[in-house]
């Protein structure tokens, strides 16, 4: 039944800037820097639903908590991963990311298991491992004296060695093999071809032959992976053993090489990109912040003694993980979500209608000051329980929410929690200024090198 209030709205269409003919606000985000920029700005200016347009199509940024809900949740119906999808597509395949409908309902309940909690305590002591082997290899380049790093380029190097070994087999193939590089050339070109410019593929455009050749050697690392992984013959429970033993239910065969291709790429760039971010945007944040550095390293020394955490530990390092949340909080990895629209809804009061976009606007949700006070502030101690308990449920949702729930979002969280205390066992840091803006290149990461010092610890860990 629609209200009248909802009627009403039918008629109403969001407060906007003034929009070009053809080519729309894209020369006003082009200015902005890139789209979270932009869609911050617009937010603060006219408020938690505007509308803006990109070349022929209007886009809907979303702000509200109580919209994202609907958009996410009890409407999601009217929002799909349609056409707006087709860029990332292009470089994962139809994984988990991106399929929709049945397809998505039927690859979600094959990849489940891999992270249900009582798989969590495997997938820890196999992150203690691999994050244990990549952190002393670090410790011994700075045994010699201090030694300064790029803290992006190290922790996507620790990611990608713990996500392969936790995920994909351990020791299947080691995180050197794909290259920094090239997962930041994947995610630049999602987000460029992603506003709507990119020519046909076949048009032998710069980007294009970029994109066609990144594409090559993703395809040629995916299916190196694959063909060790089908050559191993063993199930050794990882998802990818999963992937490969699993059988359509429709027609009854085990799934080609190119869906299992889909789902691994898929993992690798979510599956350690989050955790990447995560790391890196913290060690920006405890720059000039001693207070919250040593609270973390009080609570992991009095826990842990030295020796390496479990799973059994990460509910006895609450500040650890307020630092996480925060951290997410400020920079969540994926500032904006985009949908298209296939049903008329009402948002907030306005009309938005089939063949528009909303984009679901996280980087503000995560400030909005009605739910946030003094939102740019670092604090991880407003997700204490008692300054969390009655905070809106949809008011912080770094990996989305509703049944498209990011599906590692709690192994992520423990995964921090773990390569954190690891961290602060082995390592005193030392983080110079540094002048690092985060950009939006499909995932939020850091417009320059993340300078840290490192300095070995003379705590000894137990064995």
């Amino acid at each position: 039944m629609v209200t009248v209030s909802e009627s009403h709205a039918r008629h109403r269409p969001p407060p906007g800037p003034f929009a070009w003919p053809l080519i729309g606000n894209l020369l006003d985000m082009r200015a902005a820097g890139d789209a979270a920029t932009y869609s911050d700005r617009l937010w603060r200016r006219y408020g938690d639903t505007v509308r803006f347009k990109l070349l022929g199509t209007n886009a809907v940024l979303v702000t509200h908590p109580d919209a994202l809900k609907q958009i996410l949740s009890t409407r999601r119906e009217r929002y799909v991963k349609g056409k707006i999808y087709d860029s990332p597509r292009g470089i994962l395949g139809d994984g988990l990311v991106t399929l929709e409908g049945d397809p998505w309902k039927a690859r979600r309940a094959l990849a489940q298991p891999a992270f249900h909690r009582q798989s969590l305590a495997k997938l820890t002591a196999i992150v203690a491992r691999s994050g244990a082997r990549f952190l002393d290899d670090l410790a011994r380049r700075a045994s010699n004296g201090p030694l300064e790093i790029d803290g992006h380029r190290e922790m996507v190097k620790l990611t990608l060695d713990v996500v392969i070994a936790a995920l994909l087999g351990d020791d299947l193939l080691r995180g050197a093999d794909v290259s920094y590089e090239i997962i930041g050339d994947a995610l630049r070109l999602m987000s460029e071809r992603g506003h709507g410019l990119a020519l046909p593929s076949w048009i032998p455009t710069p980007q294009n032959i970029k994109f066609r050749r990144t594409r090559r050697e993703l395809d040629a690392i995916m299916y190196t992976i694959i063909g060790r992984a089908r050559q191993r013959s063993q199930d050794d429970g990882s998802l990818l053993s999963m992937l490969l033993s699993a059988i359509d239910a429709e027609t009854g065969q085990s799934l080609p090489d190119q869906a299992v291709r889909d789902e691994v790429l898929t993992l690798f760039v979510a599956g350690h990109e989050t955790t990447a971010l995560t790391l890196t945007w913290m060690f920006t944040f405890l720059g000039g912040r001693p207070e919250v550095l040593r609270r973390m390293r009080e609570e992991v020394d009095a826990v842990l003694g030295g020796r390496d955490p479990g799973f059994e530990d990460v509910p006895s390092l609450p500040y650890v993980r307020q630092v996480v949340e925060e951290t997410l909080r400020l920079r969540p990895p994926a500032p904006l979500i985009p949908r298209n629209v296939v049903e008329e809804d009402v948002l907030d009061g306005y009309r938005v209608r089939p063949g528009e976009i909303v984009l679901l606007n996280f980087w503000g949700t995560h400030r909005h000051p009605a739910f946030w006070p003094d939102a740019e502030a670092f604090d991880p101690d407003r997700f204490s329980a008692a300054q969390s308990k009655d905070r809106h449920s949809w008011s912080f949702i770094p990996f989305s929410g509703g049944p498209r729930t990011c599906i590692g979002n709690l192994f992520a969280l423990v995964e921090a929690s773990i390569l954190i205390a690891q961290l602060l066992n082995r390592f005193d840091f030392e983080i110079p200024p540094c002048d690092v803006k985060p950009i939006a290149v499909a995932t939020l990461r850091p417009s320059g090198p993340v300078r840290i010092v490192l300095r070995p610890r003379a705590l000894g860990r137990a064995p």
